[in-house]
């Protein structure tokens, strides 16, 4: 075998080593390099968890400065005012009461706002199972829930059974949190807040507008 063939088998050889340690090497390479940006991802996404703040929705806010309301509803279900059976429910800015079945009614000493309503009867109306949300839009930046909610009314009428004006309490925990709420909402007739109608279905229903409230979370 002359020296030049030997020269060129020895070099093909070695070419070929290389050539399978590089592929060899560059795997490993491109494994390793995978394998970090899996680590960083995993850190950056860590670190983008901590950094979000955590949101306390404790505080007490009322209408109008804090938050709005948009209007409250009975459907007469029952048959009328004050009847077993009707659902109340009311909407405004990042809450969403609904689904709240009327129990029972029962005559109620007058109060003293109802007195200056120029109402002479009152009546204490229970209310149960409805459900409470409440939704980051308003001023408690969460998302919350509460089921089965009772509520207490005291509604103010005249000689005649008009509604004057009412004041609705309830409390109670959220679902799936540690938080509990209160809530108060007031409401006074006027000449353009407040109607009777009947809806598409025959069923006929009392409707209010911008009614106060307030509500704590605590």
């Amino acid at each position: 075998m002359s020296i030049r063939k030997g020269f060129k088998g020895f070099l093909i050889k070695n070419i070929r080593a290389f050539m399978k340690k590089f592929r060899k090497e560059g795997y490993k390479m491109k494994r390793m390099m995978l394998i970090s940006v899996v680590i960083m991802l995993g850190l950056s996404l860590g670190l983008t968890a901590q950094a979000k703040p955590v949101v306390n929705p404790t505080g007490s806010w009322s209408t109008p400065d804090d938050f709005t309301t948009k209007f409250w509803k009975e459907k007469f279900f029952g048959g009328g005012p004050g009847q077993p059976g009707n659902v109340l429910m009311a909407i405004g800015q990042g809450f969403v009461f609904q689904n709240a079945v009327l129990k029972g009614v029962v005559l109620f000493d007058v109060p003293d706002w109802c007195s200056s309503l120029s109402g002479v009867v009152s009546y204490q109306t229970t209310y149960e199972g409805g459900m409470l949300t409440l939704n980051p839009s308003g001023p408690w930046r969460k998302n919350l829930k509460a089921k089965n909610v009772n509520a207490t009314n005291i509604s103010c009428h005249d000689e005649s059974g008009n509604l004057l004006g009412f004041e609705l309490t309830m409390t109670g925990p959220f679902i799936k949190s540690p938080y509990s709420f209160a809530i108060t909402a007031d409401f006074d007739v006027t000449d353009d807040n407040y109607q009777v109608k009947t809806d598409s279905d025959g069923v006929v229903f009392q409707r209010g507008y911008d009614f106060d409230a307030t509500i704590t979370i605590y």
